[in-house]
């Protein structure tokens, strides 16, 4: 395929005889010989036209080229396919009842053209409009149709199209007798005429070969038999529908010819064509009249048909008369024609629709002759027109003018009706001499006159109620001359003083109104607020604000022209207030908000700021009667705890995550110690299987047992499993011994079955609890009502927004600025320490989230650091409750201490067995027992239980039966005294040595470092100093002295000076040594190096030795060689060079310093001229 463009490519065959089929067309125009073209790309046929695509550019030349082109004996006629019209737009999809005078403003706001540059040319249905601009257009059509797209015109969606250039133009006001053959003689002078088709005795249709064929000739003058043509650009468009179409052939004949209506736009007719044609003549049955078909045209037309009744046969004849101008038709309705031939032809039946008239009778003559008689009616029909000035054409235009004009008209039998196009009327009346009386009795009809107005009614006039007033006043055009200082009237005759009364009856008429001005509740407060003076000058009225949840904003009372100048100026207020919720987080903040010391923050801020702020957040609750201890309690209640413990294994402390854990799989080391049971079995200490012989220390459980054994198991029942997992042990033991293919005694194969027998009993166990829990409906699982809302509450107190309305964005940035500020001053945190924080119980954490949301705090705990921090007054309170708490923890015992001591168990009633209860649950239920509660609430596999002390019973809440609960004190022998964990960091390097706090040189470093702690004297608490020895890293510092030692100038030059740092990087720092690389972590004032301080009162701050999880700073004391040293600056990357250096070589500083006579810090270049000596380890002490 060529690279031309497709227009080149492009050729168009016209008069293309109907005979010739597609393949026999392809055939000629790909014959070179022939037709001198080549291969087509695409032939598009559309009637006796056809498009066709040559794949070359060169081809399509050369059959435009061609003399000529004959098939089927026909001459065939080519020409380039017509393009883009640049003078025509086309408007598509208009409402039928759109005011034309809306089309011109729509035309000229969306295209940008003035009134002069374009014409309208509707279609006769009004559907669409041709848009003839005076100039071609210039601005992109694409932009156009996309901006038209997005604007609907009178709730309608517009199209905008291009219109292809025509190839034909419409002749009108043709002379009498004008022939077909006489016009092509007329254009074929000017331009070749391809055809010539007459729509009426007025007018024509001439279509040129060459579309460039129509600029010449409409820009020319045209006469014939001296009479002025009047030529138009032809467009099927605009042209009216019909099913028939008369057709002037180039010979002069006459033929009627069916129209299809897909090609309509090639056979219409315009208005000045004959206004009604004949469609149909049918005969029908006098019993069924029936309605004739509905079709429309100007050529005339008969069918007949006979239906035989059964009865007799009758035969009705029918015809209806189609119009094309629906003016005629309104004056034929209105004139006694059609009644006239009902009462003379009463066998006749005669009845007008919509676009016609319907005549039946049984005799064809008579028919006929109505039908005569009613289009000579119609020929003798005469159309007047005269001009008059837009304003009063639009005044006749109106409809109920219109009406009653046109009823007065009737009275006078003068049969007229009349149309207005913009500053012309055209009256249609049954002959010239009544078309004309018509005119002049509309002229005369038309009454103008003026009222001149006072200031006093000056604002009245421009009020909605003047609005309302016009458009309610019929028969009148009322305009207000500003320049005149006058109101122009326009009104029918004898209708001036009426219309003059009426006006001045309502401008003297105080008008009094009622405004609802509706504005989001803030809006309302900010112009209260801000802008009450303004309310107070509007005097004239009376404005009451509007506060109730269905309506907000004000009501205006007063004159209509003042409640219209006070609500102009609200409306234009309420625009440029700006509404921004600000949010802010801080803990304890909803409780804040609610504190009158934030209340007087707010209103400062609003009179500074010129704001109105709305506070939004979620109410707080005042909790500071409740007792957090109880509520701690009532939240472990609804923690889940799983049942049974997924092994038999000594009692450990289970993690939170296990606690709360809703899984229904078993463990996978059990499901595999299940598997296998012997294996598993015999991998236990032989101890461990011996050990529940033993008798217990403080209670003779057997005895307990067997008083109770009675009771419980007369009271519940149970299905005993023991058969089932018994059998299940020996297969499991059979299918071992299988495998292993072992040898063993048979008192060995009882013992491993009882053992197999014992593990097969709990998972059985765990699988139906885990059963029970699939089988509770989900509507009756507790759920954790408290903590979960604690915990609601605790985020809800931090969070608020401040929903600020200004009139200027930087008032809002103020506003966000200036609270955060406020926020920020009075926020504070208290720190606490104790070992006990290290192993805190899950209750003492549910004390923890009580004492959170009693307080509005927020409380972190970091190893053994607790930290309160919170608005000032609120830490005061947290911290109070914290301390209660901590000695509270103190005196109780701790989760591991209460597992090596104590065990608490549940009896089946059926089997008399003991069940322990798990970790997590025996330490909740031995914290209750030691502070005597009468009971405590436990939530096991989402069931709710009730362990009663005085009883000693548990009570299952939605069941209501109950087991027996045991307290078991373990042996004294299980229980070890573990010692207190020593903290070190070096624990695991051989060149570190913690030395002994009575050692001599402990204590000197210990002296060393208070000396120089100054103000943190009293803070600090060493923990342990341990003593360093890299030997790589001392064999280095002493090259690098024995260096520093021979050219050093000052007399001392080595220093035992302190460097903080922190927990990840001690390690780094004992092994490899000081690394300059590092620098920049903490600071760089006085260069790019390492730091060391002389007081450790410099090292001990956190920004230098920030503490770890459990608090431990560490602080390393250093062998440092100074040596020379001068001032540091924050650029230097090693120490500066030495100006009054005598040797060849220059010399550098050894050391930089913050002050040359009283130093406090030193900064070294090269990393071996300091050696780590000492790790103090210590503690900030919070009292």
């Amino acid at each position: 395929m060529q690279t031309e463009g497709l227009e080149e490519r492009t050729v168009e065959v016209l008069q293309l005889p109907d005979g010739v089929d597609e393949e026999l067309l392809c055939l000629y125009f790909e014959n070179k010989r022939r037709s001198g073209g080549g291969p087509l790309e695409s032939v598009d046929r559309k009637g006796d036209s056809v498009i066709l695509v040559f794949e070359d550019a060169q081809a399509a030349s050369q059959v435009l080229s061609k003399e000529s082109h004959v098939l089927h004996n026909t001459k065939l006629s080519v020409r380039r396919p017509a393009s883009k019209d640049r003078y025509s737009l086309l408007l598509r999809g208009l409402n039928p009842d759109t005011v034309t005078e809306m089309i011109e403003l729509y035309v000229e706001n969306m295209i940008g053209l003035n009134d002069s540059d374009y014409t309208l040319h509707p279609s006769p249905e009004r559907e669409m409009i041709l848009i003839k601009l005076k100039q071609p257009l210039s601005k992109d059509f694409q932009s156009l149709r996309k901006k038209i797209d997005k604007r609907t015109l009178d709730g309608a969606q517009i199209t905008l199209e291009q219109v292809d250039q025509t190839d034909s133009i419409l002749v009108e006001n043709l002379p009498p007798g004008t022939t077909a053959d006489t016009l092509t003689l007329y254009f074929d002078n000017l331009q070749k005429v391809r055809e010539v088709t007459m729509l009426s005795q007025e007018t024509a249709k001439v279509s040129f070969v060459s579309h460039e064929s129509l600029g010449s000739v409409l820009d020319s003058q045209h006469k014939l038999e001296s009479t002025d043509l009047i030529l138009k650009p032809f467009f099927d468009f605009l042209q009216p529908k019909e099913s028939k179409t008369l057709h002037k052939t180039e010979n002069g004949r006459e033929d009627m010819t069916e129209a299809n209506p897909d090609d309509l736009g090639h056979n219409q007719t315009p208005s000045s064509s004959p206004v009604a044609s004949v469609v149909s003549e049918s005969p029908s049955s006098s019993q069924i009249p029936t309605e004739p078909p509905a079709t429309t045209g100007v050529a005339e037309a008969s069918a007949e048909s006979v239906v035989e009744d059964q009865a007799e046969e009758v035969v009705l004849l029918s015809t209806r008369l189609s119009f094309v101008d629906p003016v005629k038709l309104s004056v034929l309705k209105l004139s006694p024609l059609l009644e006239n031939i009902v009462k003379a032809e009463p066998m006749v039946t005669v009845e007008t629709e919509d676009d016609g008239v319907f005549i039946q009778g049984r005799d064809k003559l008579t028919l006929e002759r109505i039908k005569q008689t009613i289009l000579e009616y119609l020929g003798n029909m005469a159309e007047v027109r005269f001009t008059s000035d837009p304003e009063e054409a639009q005044f006749l235009g109106r409809e109920d003018v219109k009406e009653r004009l046109l009823q007065t008209l009737g009275k006078s039998k003068s049969t007229s009706v009349y149309t207005v196009s913009k500053s012309a009327i055209v009256v249609t009346s049954v002959n010239r001499n009544s078309a004309e009386q018509a005119c002049d009795y509309l002229k005369s009809q038309i009454c103008r006159f003026n009222i001149p107005f006072d200031t006093e009614y000056e604002c009245t006039v421009y009020c909605r109620e003047w609005s309302e007033f016009l458009q309610s006043l019929t028969f009148s055009s009322v305009k207000v001359c500003e320049q005149d200082r006058k109101i122009d009237v326009l009104t029918l005759k004898d209708m001036e003083s009426e219309k003059h009364l009426a006006i001045m009856q309502f401008l003297s008429t105080p008008v009094q109104r009622e405004i609802v001005i509706t504005m989001e509740p803030g809006v309302l407060k900010y112009i209260q607020t801000h802008c009450h003076q303004l309310l107070a000058d509007m005097d004239q009225v009376s404005i009451f604000p509007l506060e109730s949840e269905d309506a907000s904003g004000f009501k205006i009372c007063g004159p209509a022209v003042a409640c219209q100048m006070a609500e102009e100026v609200l409306q234009s207020i309420i625009p440029t207030i700006l509404i921004q919720p600000i949010k802010f987080t801080a803990p304890g903040l909803t409780r804040f908000l609610d504190e009158d010391e934030c209340k007087t923050i707010l209103d400062e801020m609003e009179t500074k700021f010129q704001v109105y702020i709305r506070p939004e957040h979620t109410p707080w609750q005042d909790l500071s009667y409740q007792d957090y201890f109880e509520c701690a309690w009532r939240m472990m209640g609804q923690k889940n705890f799983p049942r049974v413990p997924l092994n038999d294994s000594p009692q450990e402390l289970l993690s939170d995550s296990i606690q709360t854990d809703h899984s229904r799989v078993p463990d996978k080391d059990s499901l595999k110690e299940a598997q296998n049971p012997v294996s598993a079995v015999s991998e236990k200490p032989a101890d461990a299987a011996s050990s529940s012989d033993q008798p217990d220390v403080t209670v003779d459980i057997e005895e307990q047992l067997n008083t109770a054994e009675g009771s419980a198991a007369g009271d519940l029942n149970f299905d005993d499993p023991r058969g089932l997992e018994e059998e299940e042990a020996q297969l499991s033991l059979a299918i071992q011994y299988s495998m292993e293919l072992s040898q063993q005694s048979r008192a060995e194969e009882e013992e491993q079955l009882k053992k197999a027998l014992e593990l097969s009993k709990q998972m059985t166990s765990h699988n139906h609890c885990s059963a029970n829990r699939d089988s509770i409906p989900e509507n009756k699982r507790p759920k954790k009502i408290i903590f979960d809302s604690y915990q609601e509450d605790i985020r809800a107190a931090s969070t608020a927004q401040l929903v600020v309305f200004a009139v200027y964005s930087c008032d809002l940035t103020r506003v966000s600025i200036a609270f955060g500020k406020k926020i920020q001053q009075r926020q504070s945190e208290e720190k606490l320490q104790n070992r006990c924080l290290k192993n805190i119980s899950d209750y003492h954490k549910m004390c923890i989230e009580a004492i959170k949301r009693k307080h509005g705090v927020d409380i972190q705990i970091q190893g053994t650091l607790i930290t309160v921090s919170g608005f000032n007054h609120y830490v005061y309170g947290g911290v109070c409750d914290v301390k209660l708490l901590l000695e509270a923890m103190e005196k109780s015992d701790s989760s591991q201490e209460i597992l090596k001591t104590v065990q608490w168990v549940t009896q089946d009633p059926a089997s008399s067995e003991l069940t322990p209860y798990p970790p997590d649950v025996t330490v909740l239920i031995e914290q209750a027992w030691k502070l005597r509660r009468e009971q405590v609430d436990v939530t096991l596999d989402n069931e709710l239980y009730t362990v009663e002390f005085e009883k000693m019973q548990e009570l299952n809440k939605e069941s209501m039966k109950f087991v027996k609960v045991y307290r078991k004190l373990l042996e004294e022998g299980d229980l070890e005294n573990l010692p207190d964990e020593e903290y070190s960091l070096l624990s695991n390097l051989p060149e570190a040595t913690k030395l002994p706090k009575e050692s001599d040189e402990f204590q000197l470093v210990m002296q060393n470092f208070y000396a120089t702690l100054k103000g943190y004297h009293s803070k600090i608490k060493i923990i342990h100093v341990e003593k360093l020895m890299n030997r790589l890293l001392y064999n280095q510092y002493k090259l690098k002295k024995a260096s520093v030692l021979k050219r050093a100038t000052y007399p001392e030059v080595e220093r035992k000076l302190y460097h903080g740092t922190s927990e990840a990087s001690v390690k780094e720092i004992c092994v490899h040594g000081f690394n300059r690389s590092f620098c920049g972590k903490n600071a760089t004032v006085y260069g790019q190096g390492v730091y060391f301080a002389i007081n450790s009162a410099l090292s001990v701050q956190d920004q230098y030795s920030p503490p770890n999880s459990d608090g431990y700073k560490f602080i390393f004391v250093s062998r440092v060689l100074t040596g020379d040293f001068t001032i540091g600056c924050h650029t230097m990357k090693t120490a500066p060079l030495m100006q009054d250096s005598a040797d060849e070589v220059p010399l550098r500083y050894d050391s930089v310093t913050d002050n040359l006579t009283n130093p406090t810090l030193f900064v070294i270049f090269n990393d071996t001229q300091a050696f780590p000596e000492y790790l103090i380890t210590c503690q900030q002490i919070f009292k």
